[in-house]
């Protein structure tokens, strides 16, 4: 297909951003190792030599830390799987059908589902979008389509797909408030300081994700992204011609969307995957398991029970049951697996920049710095335009948290700014620039067609839009 490029000043400008940042931007595993130089580097200021290692090698295999590595991973290959599953693919499908109804709105009801999905699950949003994405480009590639869905913007669609990656810190799969909602994670992270004893041992998500203030904030995200798509879907105009996608959108659908099981002998073997009552058995068991836990947890009514361990034991749950086959679930799994990669390898090393940070006194050193740059009622937004920055060379929640999180304590304690607020404003901070940094967008871009370049000049107008708003929205805190 041809690609007829931008028309406007604006769009050039933006695509020459795009190819810039394709080009320059090195993979998150080699910024990963760098950043790991780098803080090695500052350290050696006040440390010896042998500290920095020991302090690494400890953050490298904390074992509490690669615990959470395993539940990041787990979470996303959990939500990926249940995408996956026939009863989810069949509402998408119905989704598809609901937004291709009005085609100037089709890229807001896209960011709106994505958005929904995500807040309730990263992995879920994230998988999710790229399938609803796929199927409007599907629908646009047919012969009955209307001229106004077959000159729907390609890229401003898969844009759409990924906004679920803007809301997902700030929702119920957020690493930091997840983590602080576990029972002495605050205080692991700061362990060696004379403060640490002020630390809560919790801090619950309706402190955090549920508080007023942080559900203002992400539902003005929301409002403002799905406005921005609708104003967009009337006045850019792409079309059939717009990118190059699969060239038979149809097949590349059924490779994507749906699950081939691999082929069986028979017997025995094969009547146990295939029968209902093992995968659906031990589902209603786990999901039976996540409702005794949220039961007996003393604080129930302030959702203390939310943990990465409970939000994995009801994603694992609905996922076997949206299955119902072994076979079935273990061939989602299969495709799944692979996004995960990235945390496997990824996360240690992050791990590794925490131990130095928190074991040779260079969190102290920063933290300083960051204090005497700002003042209480400027931590916030610091901590927010700070962690949007990290994020482009770090992009994970996770480990973000594990190498900002002593900072944004010790700068909150510092300046007697509450927690919550701190964490919150990382957390924000952390899923804007996810609009900047395309590394998550590869599982969208594998599922539609598309090119990072396609949806970049879309997404970053997503971010400014929803930066203003974010920091609007911290100024009423």
């Amino acid at each position: 297909m041809t690609d007829h490029g931008p028309t406007s000043p604006i769009e050039r400008a933006l695509n020459a951003y795009a190819r810039a940042f394709q080009r320059w931007l090195p993979s998150p595993f080699a910024i990963a190792v760098v950043l790991t130089f780098v803080a090695a580097g500052l350290a050696l200021s006040s440390a010896t030599p042998s500290d920095v290692v020991e302090a690494w090698s400890k953050g490298l295999w904390n074992p509490g830390l690669l615990r959470f590595g395993f539940q990041a991973m787990f979470m996303l290959v959990l939500g990926h799987v249940l995408a996956l599953a026939p009863p989810v693919l069949r509402g998408l499908a119905r989704a598809v059908r609901w937004v291709t109804l009005a085609p100037r709105f089709a890229p807001a009801k896209v960011a709106l589902l994505s958005m929904v999905l995500g807040w309730l699950n990263w992995g879920l949003g994230l998988v999710a979008g790229a399938i609803l994405v796929r199927g409007v480009l599907d629908e646009m590639h047919k012969p009955q389509a209307s001229a106004g869905l077959r000159s729907l913007s390609q890229g401003m669609l898969g844009a759409a797909g990924y906004t679920g990656l803007l809301v997902w810190h700030g929702g119920l799969s957020g690493s930091a408030p997840l983590k602080v909602a576990e029972a002495g994670h605050l205080t692991s992270l700061v362990p060696q300081v004379s403060w640490a004893p002020l630390l809560p041992e919790t801090i619950s998500l309706t402190e955090t994700v549920f508080a007023p203030w942080s559900l203002m904030v992400t539902g003005a995200v929301v409002a403002s992204v799905v406005a921005l798509f609708a104003w967009l879907g009337g006045r850019v105009k792409g079309g059939l011609q717009e990118v190059a996608v699969a060239s038979s959108p149809q097949e590349g659908r059924q490779e994507e969307m749906r699950v081939q099981p691999a082929e069986t002998l028979g017997g025995v073997a094969e009547a146990m995957d295939n029968t209902p009552w093992i995968a659906s058995g031990l589902g209603v068991v786990t999901l039976g398991g996540a409702c005794w836990w949220a039961l007996q947890s003393p604080g129930g009514m302030a959702l203390s029970f939310v943990t990465p361990d409970w939000i994995n034991m009801l994603l694992l749950a609905l996922a076997l049951l949206a299955h119902g086959q072994v076979r079935g679930f273990l061939a989602a799994l299969d495709k799944a697996i692979g996004g995960a990669s990235g945390i496997l390898v990824q996360f240690p090393l992050y791990f590794g920049i925490m131990g130095i940070v928190t074991g040779t006194g260079l969190g102290q050193t920063l933290a300083g710095a960051l204090v005497d740059a700002t003042s209480a009622a400027w931590l916030p937004e610091t901590l927010f335009v700070s962690a949007g920055v990290l994020n482009v060379f770090v992009p994970s929640g996770g480990g973000q948290w594990a190498v900002q999180g002593p900072l944004v304590l010790e700068a909150c304690h510092a300046l007697g700014v509450s927690w919550e607020r701190g964490i919150m404003a990382m957390a924000f901070g952390d899923e804007l620039t996810n609009m900047l940094q395309p590394f998550w967008a590869l599982p969208l871009l594998g599922i539609t067609g598309l090119s990072a370049r396609d949806i970049l000049p879309y997404t970053l107008l997503v971010m400014v839009t929803a930066a203003a708003v974010m920091l609007l929205g911290m100024s009423f805190w």
